[in-house]
């Protein structure tokens, strides 16, 4: 969590101070948010069984309350899902770039829509979970869970917190499968057949991706 969070700080101080010209461009632009985004989410890991209630049983280090269980766990859906938004946003960018020739005026539409899609998911999930009472201790620190520990899969143990989010959960793990392994990939390809394409009608112009780029 630590290596992420001075990571994090590097690169957004790198784009903003080192090299301000960067921010013109798109890609960096998409690039310095996700890190920003990385920021909130590697201190929350960092955080870890410190925000878990004070006296819980089976966590190491708990010395925190029930708010700021739920405030870790809320910083960690939310970004979450922001981090593989802004990752899969990237690909979006490369294959739109070398669509356009790297015009940025005919893509640049892309930037509001990802930082929306970016927070929006996330902060439903998260708002949804906070308001059931689900943010809860689970695994190294606070997340989706009923609690006490174990008393979903122990029926002596009474659940004292946590309602019925059908399947929520469940949507949420796939959107992070769909984020991180689906929709990069399927953009990859999608470039590869374009780009074949291109070279099949132009065949005559040798490296089609560098032809591209010289464009």
């Amino acid at each position: 969590a630590l290596i992420s969070f001075f990571s994090s700080s590097y690169v957004i101080y790198h784009i903003l101070f080192q090299e301000p010209q960067k921010r013109k461009r798109l890609y960096h632009r998409l690039v310095l948010a996700m890190n920003f985004a990385l920021l909130p989410l590697s201190a929350a890991y960092f955080w870890s069984t410190m925000a878990v209630p004070k006296g819980t049983p089976y966590f190491a280090g708990a010395v925190g309350t029930v708010n700021t269980c739920t405030a870790q766990g809320f910083i960690s859906v939310v970004f979450v899902l922001a981090v593989p938004t802004y990752y899969g946003s990237l690909a979006l960018q490369a294959f739109l770039g070398l669509k356009n020739n790297y015009n940025e005026d005919k893509y640049r539409w892309i930037e509001v829509p990802v930082h929306i899609i970016a927070y929006l998911i996330g902060s439903v999930n998260a708002i949804i979970i906070a308001a059931t009472d689900n943010f809860n201790p689970n695994g190294s620190g606070c997340w989706y869970a009923k609690a006490p520990w174990g008393c979903e899969s122990d029926p002596n143990i009474p659940c004292e917190r946590g309602g019925d989010t059908g399947d929520l959960i469940t949507v949420m793990g796939l959107t992070l499968v769909f984020l991180y392994f689906i929709f990069p990939p399927l953009v990859v390809i999608s470039l590869y057949f374009w780009m074949k394409k291109k070279q099949k009608d132009s065949p005559r112009r040798g490296n089609i991706g560098m032809s591209i780029i010289r464009e």
